[in-house]
């Protein structure tokens, strides 16, 4: 069977079949957030070397993932997935993974700790074929739709990147909220994984003849 682009279950399901799909063997795989491992319980790590790296729990590099101590154009894949939950106080996910708390921190302010993780991705990767997994989802803040998997894919597009596939997850667990009295949007129950990609040469000019308003690989306009 085909890796298709939706999937029911969780992050190492996704995780698992993106990489079988987009990673090659002896490839070098930089996890930039990796909290308590569970993007990776499923996928065969004798493929390729996983480098890690966290602020709280054990890993490789335990730095900002905004600035790691690591050599330029380095990895062949770099994954991101920051806590994304806006001022979340007692959010289920605090216990799911070992990140930093986004307390306080409004939509804004998340969306430059993704745009500062992936201008660092853009620098370690590899220049030509180079590939960054973001983890994302969208969100309602004061009541207004906020649409972080376009923002985030407009940002990638800004440094440089194309966006190779698009998967979506719909968790099998469900939870129940009852923090309004009246719902006036949807449940948003779904999650994205982008997969970017920085071009070669040769396939920057086809993108550019479709349309792609990226940069080039030494941040000029193309």
């Amino acid at each position: 069977m085909p890796i298709q682009t939706a999937f029911v279950g969780n992050n190492a399901d996704l995780i698992a079949a993106l990489t079988e799909l987009y990673v090659a063997d002896g490839d070098l795989v930089l996890d930039m957030t990796y909290g308590k491992g569970v993007f990776w319980r499923k996928t065969d790590l004798t493929r390729f070397k996983l480098v890690t790296n966290d602020l709280e729990t054990p890993a490789d590099y335990n730095c900002d993932f905004r600035h790691l101590p690591l050599i330029d154009a380095t990895f062949d894949m770099v994954v991101l997935d920051p806590p994304y939950v806006h001022n979340p106080g007692n959010h289920v996910t605090d216990a799911r993974y070992g990140n930093h708390t986004t307390e306080g921190m409004y939509h804004d302010d998340i969306l430059e700790l993704y745009v500062g993780g992936m201008t660092e991705a853009q620098r370690l990767l590899k220049p030509y074929g180079g590939r960054l997994v973001v983890k994302c989802k969208d969100e309602v803040e004061s009541g207004v739709q906020r649409w972080s998997h376009i923002e985030i894919f407009e940002a990638a597009i800004g440094l440089g990147f194309f966006a190779r596939d698009l998967f979506v997850l719909m968790p099998t667990s469900k939870t129940s909220d009852k923090r309004w009295d009246r719902q006036i949007h949807a449940r948003k129950n779904h999650s994205f994984a982008w997969v970017f990609e920085l071009p070669d040469p040769g396939y920057a000019k086809a993108l550019v003849r479709a349309g792609w308003k990226g940069m080039d690989h030494d941040g000029g306009d193309q």
